[in-house]
């Protein structure tokens, strides 16, 4: 809509609608030296200063034919009246009216140069009165615009508008797109502005060239007031909407920015894939990563946004944002398999652990590791939280090694090898302590049974088997250890 140069085509001249007003006078010439009564008349009117002798009002009659004929001759009319202004007796009146008719048989054949040149001509011969400079003037100001003078046809234009010339949108508007043309936005924009307040209808083209002025001077508050007037008129004219999400994002109101591409998206203005990509990464911006996910889940069944890496990944990554691990799964597992290097595995990984899934987890992250990532320190730690977490902590420690290798990962694996080796620290003295209550027991039911001597009954008092087998344990130990001293 906006932001670039209006460019001038073929159909200039239509689009300037040019309108050809020669006003021409009365002609009025003699039937011959026989008839008194027409010289009397003749006589009368030249006093005038504004009549026609009988051999130029024939010229003008004939060239006049000529213009009338289906389709106009145009060319025989520029014939008989370049011939005509050769003559010597012409006077200023004959010339100017000669120039005249000559200027619009010139404009028919497509001489535009011509006709500004006879036009000007018919002005310069200082006979034609006020309203007929004020019929021509305007013309040959458009004919200038047309043939790419802007700058001049411009300044012809407002100079007749300063000295009395009847204004109208149409003629404003030209004046403006003349003055875009030469990139002086500041003179175009009050001829731009009358157009737009004196046009009635007002036509998409007052507010184009009005929203592009204000554009190009950096003038977004009027801009901004155009626009939502303009999709009042036209409320389904995505450009409109599109112009209105733009102002707003260069003005820093992303949000509102954003509300206006729901508004575009829920009245269907939103069919291209970018349109609905974009639409869809404002929702995750601004923390409504379900929503964003759930439209571009639905515009990528429907066929408008295609299920390649780039988007499966978009989508997958706004799943994870919304915590719906299950729905992330697998996207991730089809854009992986797509995928060149590990880094969806990795993603993929992720989405498994914490969904609780550590056998998946483990091999999605080898995965990742086999094909290729940046960070496998990262994944050889998590793949030790997977083991870890299935009641493996030795295999995990072998996985927490590997990650002690890379430097970014050393301080967390190095903590973990440490807790879990600090795990079995502990888990041993439990042991012992408990296998130290356990052979305190076995001994007081040996130091039971002897001081029950010949009372002992079977029964009552017996030593249990575990405190057998843990007895002896101990015996064979003190055996080794004597045996070993002996040694």
């Amino acid at each position: 809509m906006f932001g670039s140069k209006l460019h001038r085509d073929n159909g200039w001249l239509s689009q300037l609608s040019l309108v050809i007003m020669v006003a021409f006078a009365t002609v009025v010439f003699t039937a011959g030296p026989a008839d008194a009564q027409s010289r009397r008349k003749e006589k009368e009117q030249k006093t005038e200063g504004r009549v026609l002798s009988t051999s130029v009002g024939e010229a003008i009659i004939e060239a006049q034919e000529a213009l009338s004929a289906e389709p106009p001759d145009n060319n025989t009319s520029i014939a008989v009246l370049t011939k005509l202004l050769t003559k010597d007796k012409l006077s200023p009146y004959e010339r100017a009216i000669t120039y005249q008719i000559r200027g619009q048989a010139q404009y028919g054949a497509g001489n535009m140069r011509g006709t500004i040149s006879d036009w000007e001509s018919a002005i310069a011969t200082g006979a034609l009165n006020q309203g007929e400079i004020d019929s021509l003037t305007p013309n040959i100001g458009q004919l200038y615009i047309a043939e790419g003078e802007y700058v001049k046809g411009a300044t012809i234009l407002e100079n007749w508008l300063r000295n009395g010339g009847k204004a109208n949108d149409r003629i404003h508007l030209m004046i403006a797109q003349s003055w875009l043309q030469a990139d002086a936005y500041r003179k175009a924009l009050p001829h731009a502005e009358a157009a737009f307040r004196m046009a009635n209808p007002k036509k998409k083209k007052h507010f184009d060239i009005l929203n592009y002025v204000y554009h190009e001077m950096k003038m977004p508050a009027k801009q901004a007031k155009l626009l939502e007037q303009e999709v009042s008129i036209w409320p389904d004219d995505k450009k409109i909407w599109r112009a209105i999400a733009s102002l707003k994002q260069m003005a820093n109101k992303s949000r509102e920015a954003f509300e206006v591409n729901k508004i575009m998206y829920l009245n269907g203005m939103l069919q291209k894939e970018r349109e609905l990509l974009a639409l869809a990464q404002y929702y995750s911006y601004y923390e409504v990563p379900y929503r964003g996910a759930s439209i571009l889940e639905r515009e990528m069944n429907a066929g408008r946004v295609s299920k390649k890496k780039k988007n499966l990944e978009l989508l997958a990554n706004m799943w994870r944002q919304a915590r719906e691990y299950e729905r992330a799964i697998p996207i991730l597992t089809a854009a992986a398999d797509i995928a060149g290097d590990g880094g969806l595995y990795e993603k993929l990984g992720e989405a498994y652990y914490s969904e609780e899934q550590y056998d998946k987890a483990e091999k999605a992250f080898r995965k990742a590791i086999e094909k290729g990532i940046k960070k496998p320190g990262n994944a050889y730690i998590l793949i030790a939280n997977s083991l870890y977490e299935r009641d493996r902590p030795r295999d995990a420690i072998k996985e927490f090694k590997k990650a002690v290798q890379y430097p970014y990962a050393r301080k967390i694996a190095t903590g973990w090898i440490r807790f879990i080796n600090g795990e079995f620290q502990v888990a041993r003295k439990q042991a012992e302590f408990k296998y130290k209550v356990k052979l305190d027991e076995c001994k007081n039911q040996v130091d039971r049974k002897r001081r029950m001597g010949a009372e002992f009954l079977e029964g009552v008092g017996e030593i249990s088997k575990e405190c057998v087998i843990i007895l002896a344990k101990e015996e064979a130990k003190e055996k080794a250890k004597k045996a070993a001293r002996k040694s």
